[in-house]
């Protein structure tokens, strides 16, 4: 694993996956018309949000069209579960 080799802290972790986050979030709501912090709650409550912040998983490596996907994805098993 890349952050394994070049020894990445916690610290940038979270900077990766804010800022691929917020890039998500951006793209997100200019294409859905939602407005962001409306966006941002949903996201913040979704499995994909918690697994962003995993740092184990090395979603925040990814780019702001994966997260979305897994976003979206993460929302449609919930949606399904609750119907």
């Amino acid at each position: 694993m890349i952050s394994s080799i070049y020894n990445v802290s916690d610290e940038q972790r979270e900077s990766c996956a804010v800022n691929v986050m917020r890039a998500m979030l951006e793209d997100y709501c200019t294409e859905t018309g939602v407005p962001f912090h409306q966006a941002f709650f949903e996201f913040s409550v979704s499995p994909a949000y918690k697994e962003l912040f995993d740092y184990s998983t090395g979603l925040w490596m990814e780019g702001p069209d994966y997260l979305r996907n897994v976003f979206e994805d993460t929302r449609k098993s919930a949606d399904s579960i609750s119907v």
